[in-house]
């Protein structure tokens, strides 16, 4: 699990107009190859950050992810609204289900436009809109994860953005942990994305302890 994980993590995020864009995912020499980020170009040319993540024991997880992030790449170039794209991965992933392994994908979507976000989720994907005030907004959780019910209408999320805002992601954390990076990347503000991400990982690592595992983190901000 751990080898294929380590070939399915992009070797650079992708620059998109007008923001600041960093992601990663933190690899562990006894991981799990449980969580990975990816990104992907939608129809309509808007860029798209993912999470993905696998928390039940099975077949190894780097294999579902990289089956979910296959459907995600192939889905990507229909002409489909986001939520559409969700359906149809969820439903693809329910279909090869195997009897008897519950092995399902939560899934973070985040694609990026002029001015605005849009943010789908399947399953529990903790993740914030941290605007320049200091005030935050959820992004919320939309149905359950990709292969655990076929046939479920997913729904996203838009915010407008301005300069400031910022969009934080995490593939999975405690609620109490998440406030704590939330916390973490509003001292940060000013700091280049990368160097914000690279800092949540040890940030995360340090916090978990023996128990970590491989987190992923998608990082966008407005200028």
């Amino acid at each position: 699990s751990r080898a294929i994980h380590a070939r399915l993590l992009p070797q650079r995020a992708p620059r998109i107009a007008g923001f600041e864009v960093a992601a990663g995912t933190t690899t562990e020499e006894s991981g799990r190859g449980g969580s990975a980020w990816d990104w992907v170009v939608l129809r309509d040319g808007r860029p798209a950050l993912l999470t993905f993540d696998v928390r039940q024991d099975g077949l190894p997880p780097a294999y579902h992810i990289g089956v979910a992030r296959a459907v995600i790449r192939a889905l990507a170039g229909d002409d489909l609204e986001v939520a559409m794209l969700l359906a149809k991965a969820n439903d693809a992933l329910a279909g090869a289900a195997i009897p008897g392994l519950d092995q399902f994908v939560d899934l973070g979507f985040l694609a990026v436009g002029e001015g605005e976000v849009e943010w789908a989720c399947a399953g529990q994907v903790p993740g914030r809109m941290i605007r320049r005030n200091g005030s935050f907004e959820e992004l919320g959780a939309h149905g359950p994860p990709l292969g655990m019910m076929g046939g479920f209408q997913y729904r996203t999320q838009r915010f407008r953005v301005g300069a400031g805002d910022t969009t934080l992601v995490l593939s999975h954390l405690s609620q109490g942990l998440f406030r704590g990076i939330v916390d973490l990347v509003a001292q940060l503000h000013g700091k280049p994305a990368g160097e914000i991400v690279s800092t949540l990982h040890r940030g995360i690592r340090e916090a978990l302890g023996d128990a970590r595992t491989e987190t992923s983190v998608l990082y966008a901000r407005k200028h």
